[in-house]
């Protein structure tokens, strides 16, 4: 354990933006001494076991650093995090702790077609260039699953519409700690991108909170625990129920409509898909802020009535969010 203590805090030292000297140096020290391959995407992958796998395991190499170069971490009882002073924008546990999970399962030896994903935190590239121009790379591929999750309890079964069956997910979460639950709520890693191709792709939990944030931490317990019981995983138990060409507004309408999902009235529900709506828009001006700051000053918004609206929203007296900004069809409202 204090060997993979001492790894970890290593991985989290590097600050690693997309196509960056630490990025690459970050892969050549933990990654490639695996016997890993790269494709023309920059997508680092290896087999273990079977010569043609049908489980896909996914995490990235990059994160949402400003800046390249090394930091300095902290460790607080069972979380990591980034000293109060520290210049770095986030601690990069999105998705350095992915990328550890899956070290420890091959070096365990768990069966499956691994991939080391570039470009995730910059639109997926690497997962956009297999699945657009090599898609026979995931020939036989009946599951992927990232270990790129926020949290502690999540087997994530949509990805703003449906990538995994709910069979599925229980499945998967019948083998992780018991806290752990299919979860609606996902937005985007790299194997949504392949939800048209593969039956089964969802994403889990890996103990980090408040990604790309200088406030992100991760749960060294969690990610510890997670990996005890991945070492040991039976894909050969996974159910494979969903059709990869099934459309996305059916999928998006059976698990979000009405009581059957959320139970309670309608006024319940309303409040849960507004927060739902809430999660996927914070997600997305997490992950790309310059795309939404080109979308409002395209939206003519300028920066005053933007700076505005967030003061009406962050007064104590008034009960708001930031989708008391978009009318009925996720426009700005005038």
């Amino acid at each position: 354990m204090s060997n993979d203590l001492e790894m970890l805090k290593a991985m989290l030292s590097h600050r690693r933006p997309y196509g960056s000297k630490t990025e690459l140096a970050y892969i050549d020290r933990f990654i490639t001494p695996l016997g890993v391959q790269t494709d023309k995407f920059g997508n680092r992958f290896m087999i273990i076991g079977e010569e043609k796998p049908t489980i896909l395991w996914s995490s990235h190499t990059d994160s949402v650093h400003r800046d390249e170069g090394f930091q300095q971490i902290e460790m607080t009882g069972t979380k990591i995090h980034l000293p109060k002073k520290s210049k770095s924008n986030c601690l990069g546990a999105d998705d350095a702790a992915g990328n550890f999970i899956m070290i420890k399962m091959i070096e365990a030896k768990v069966p499956g077609l691994y991939v080391f994903h570039f470009g995730e935190e910059v639109g997926c590239k690497g997962s956009g260039g297999i699945a657009n121009e090599t898609p026979e790379f995931l020939a036989g591929i009946q599951a992927a699953i990232a270990f790129d999750r926020r949290g502690f309890t999540s087997v994530i079964t949509h990805q703003r519409g449906r990538t995994a069956s709910d069979a599925f997910g229980d499945s998967l979460a019948a083998q992780l700690p018991s806290r752990f639950k299919n979860d609606p709520t996902g937005v985007l890693t790299d194997t949504k991108i392949y939800m048209g191709i593969v039956p089964e792709c969802s994403n889990v939990s890996v103990g980090y909170e408040h990604e790309h944030t200088d406030r992100e931490t991760q749960c060294v317990q969690h990610l510890f625990e997670l990996r005890d019981h991945m070492v040991k995983i039976d894909a050969s138990k996974f159910v494979i129920e969903r059709n990869p060409k099934a459309t996305e507004p059916e999928a998006k309408r059976s698990s979000w409509s009405g009581s059957s999902s959320f139970g309670g009235g309608t006024m319940r529900t309303m409040r849960m898909l507004k927060q739902l709506r809430q999660r996927e828009l914070e997600d997305l001006v997490f992950k790309y802020p310059r795309q939404v700051a080109r979308y409002l000053a395209d939206s003519n918004v300028s920066p005053d009535e933007l700076d505005d609206a967030i003061y009406l929203i962050n007064r104590p007296h008034r009960q708001s969010s930031f989708l008391d900004l978009f009318d009925d069809e996720g426009l700005l409202s005038a």
